[in-house]
């Protein structure tokens, strides 16, 4: 996945989420068209909103202008009837 590239007409075909102590890591595939992408993001601290990536239409991720974060330095927008976002520390 590309950092500040809008993924348009997704389709999640598999999620797995992970418990690292504290945190959570996600991974999981999706097509964006006929292109199969695969992601994986560590140190996920607040796991509320990763249950919508599955009906994800649109999907990008941010990198955080902040040097000073100590956690969360990358954002994953996700677009379908309505925007979350899931917030972790590095991505794959």
């Amino acid at each position: 996945m590309e950092l500040n590239k809008i993924y348009k007409n997704v389709t999640v075909n598999e999620f797995h989420v992970k418990r690292k102590n504290d945190s959570f890591t996600l991974s999981f595939e999706f097509y964006a068209g006929d292109q199969l992408i695969k992601v994986k993001l560590n140190g996920i601290r607040e796991p509320d909103n990763l249950c919508d990536i599955l009906e994800a239409k649109r999907l990008w991720l941010e990198e955080s202008e902040s040097n000073q974060l100590e956690f969360g330095r990358f954002t994953l927008g996700i677009s379908h009837e309505c925007f979350t976002e899931v917030v972790c520390d590095s991505f794959e």
